[in-house]
């Protein structure tokens, strides 16, 4: 028994390190001296059975709108981040969805933000006050009409890449992280040199949150992917540390995979 369950650790372990999956392996507080709990990255938009599918109503100012297309820039994104997501915005309310895309930081309506993708989810900071939701908001009318950070998404593609290697040691949480901001640190701008003015997408939503005062993380805004903030939700295993975890809140488009999911369900 004890032989099998050795294999079956050390199967785990290597499918892990063949796709650059990130794993805790952690003491479970709960069960006996000798046993431990195993998390793995979760990759699904909704993992297992949480779907749950919303509308606009269900939505709060500074929510985090993630989402993903059919077309061949948001299967590479996806490809190189080995994610679910491409994109990520922010809800500002009354309808509208701030985002910073190839042509600029812009405010549209979410009716165009779901036309334009093929899934759109959104996961909620819990905690985030009325004050702070406002900063947001205003963060993003603020920085409508910057440019895109076409020089910053530029050095990603490598860096996404790279850092799966820190992915390799499951062991220990803080280790990936502090190895995630080493190889940023090397690959990409450091922090105190700002972008003058210009983002792409998770480089905005971080940057509107800790101008609210609430960070999502604290690594610097350039080095955040849109897959580095679906991580942070709850249950999942993060790849930067995040200063607080994202709650789920549901899909206001499923998308094809999730479509087919349920229609075989």
């Amino acid at each position: 028994m004890h032989f099998r369950r050795g294999v079956l650790g050390v199967l785990v372990l290597l499918i892990v390190a063949l796709t650059g999956c990130a794993v805790d392996i952690g003491q479970d507080p709960l069960a006996p001296s000798s046993a431990r709990t195993i998390s793995v990255r979760q990759f699904s938009s909704a993992p297992g059975q949480t779907l749950r599918v919303i509308d606009e109503t269900q939505l709060r100012t500074g929510d985090l709108l993630f989402s993903s297309s059919i077309g061949l820039t948001s299967l590479g994104i996806r490809f190189f981040s080995a994610s679910a997501v491409s994109h990520v915005a922010l809800y500002t309310g009354e309808g509208h969805v701030a985002e910073a895309v190839g042509a600029g930081v812009h405010i549209i309506t979410l009716k165009e933000a779901m036309a334009h993708s093929d899934k759109l989810f959104a996961l909620r900071m819990p905690g985030l006050t009325e004050k702070e939701a406002k900063l947001i908001s205003q963060f993003a009318t603020d920085k409508s009409g910057s440019r895109y950070n076409f020089s910053g998404i530029a050095g990603m593609a490598p860096f996404m890449l790279t850092s799966k290697l820190c992915s390799l040691t499951p062991f220990s949480s803080d280790f990936r992280h502090q190895c995630l901001a080493t190889l940023a640190n090397v690959q990409l701008a450091p922090p105190e040199r700002p972008a003058n003015n210009r983002y792409f997408c998770s480089e905005f939503v971080t940057a509107a949150y800790a101008y609210a005062g609430h960070p999502l993380t604290s690594a610097a805004s350039g080095w955040v992917s849109p897959a580095d903030l679906l991580h942070m939700r709850e249950g999942d295993v993060t790849s930067l540390k995040p200063l607080h975890r994202l709650r789920y809140v549901g899909h206001l488009k499923k998308g094809i995979y999730l479509s087919a999911r349920s229609y075989f369900q």
